[in-house]
């Protein structure tokens, strides 16, 4: 499903005065895309999310899923059955007494039946990287934080939602984690699921979105391909490069023939690469 924001805007009140959480954005994300919105705190990343999923309205302006309005055209429990929202630390919502029930939960409030709640939940639990009937029994809180998180995207994925939106999905993961959770992302992106994830972890970014919003006092600062946005400085906004660019930058410097890789991967196989070519001369 397509994502569209034609001039939207946004305001709350702080005391007397109305502040700009969102001007006039306009943005489109195809069907099956992976955008990233990055900036700095009170940029207006979060808010774009909440409209997203309309837990809010915009003051003026129009979004769009697959060309309805969310607002006047697609009804809410339609709306709900198409996306899904995984809200930052969403294991701390987890209350069911079974991994299993957790994961059906919100597919029973949709109205989902018995046989579709059986294979759904079998698939995303799976997804997650855990063997279903070892699990499926087990005490969500018995579970380690790590592996709490992972059930609780599990109930948010098992409706199948075409559209997954991500709210800070990486915070508090150590590193082994945090790749297997990024292995899982772009695998439900290469399914066809369309993502849109708010992150400030540019690393995490440049290993699984498409496409890049960078936000700045609440307007579209820039847009791009990931790999195009971060060969440019986006210091202004509040966005360190990932490891990977610094790194090949700082090889390249001293001699090496190195591309300015964002990703981890790329920067590894272009320096074995390398490696090898000096050995082999």
């Amino acid at each position: 499903m397509s994502i569209e924001f034609r001039q939207v805007s946004l305001s709350y009140s702080s005391g007397e005065t109305k502040v700009k959480a969102l001007k006039d954005l306009s943005w489109t994300v195809e069907t099956g895309g992976f955008a990233a919105v990055m900036g700095r705190t009170g940029s207006g990343k979060s808010t774009v999310l909440r409209l997203l999923c309309a837990l809010a309205k915009p003051d003026g302006g129009q979004i769009l899923i697959d060309g309805k309005d969310i607002h006047s055209s697609l009804p809410r429990r339609e709306l709900r059955k198409e996306m899904g929202f995984v809200f930052q630390f969403p294991e701390y919502q987890l209350f069911e007494t079974t991994v299993l029930k957790e994961v059906c939960f919100g597919m029973k409030n949709l109205g989902f039946s018995k046989e579709e709640m059986e294979e759904n939940s079998r698939w995303a639990i799976e997804k997650m990287g855990f063997n279903f009937e070892a699990i499926r029994s087990v005490a969500p809180m018995a579970l380690s934080g790590g592996q709490r998180r992972r059930v609780a995207i599990a109930s948010v994925i098992a409706s199948r939602p075409k559209i997954l939106l991500l709210d800070e999905p990486t915070s508090g993961l150590d590193p082994a984690e945090r790749r297997s959770f990024c292995q899982i992302l772009t695998s439900l992106n290469r399914e066809g699921t369309t993502i849109v994830m708010v992150s400030h972890n540019s690393e995490v970014v440049c290993e699984t979105a498409k496409t890049l919003l960078v936000l700045k006092d609440g307007e579209k600062w820039k847009e791009g391909k990931v790999e195009d946005l971060f060969s440019s400085d986006l210091l202004p906004a509040g966005i360190l490069p990932p490891p990977s660019l610094l790194l090949s930058s700082f090889l390249r410097e001293k001699g090496m023939d190195l591309p300015r890789a964002v990703r981890q991967e790329d920067f590894i196989s272009a320096l074995l690469y390398q490696v090898g070519r000096r050995k082999n001369g």
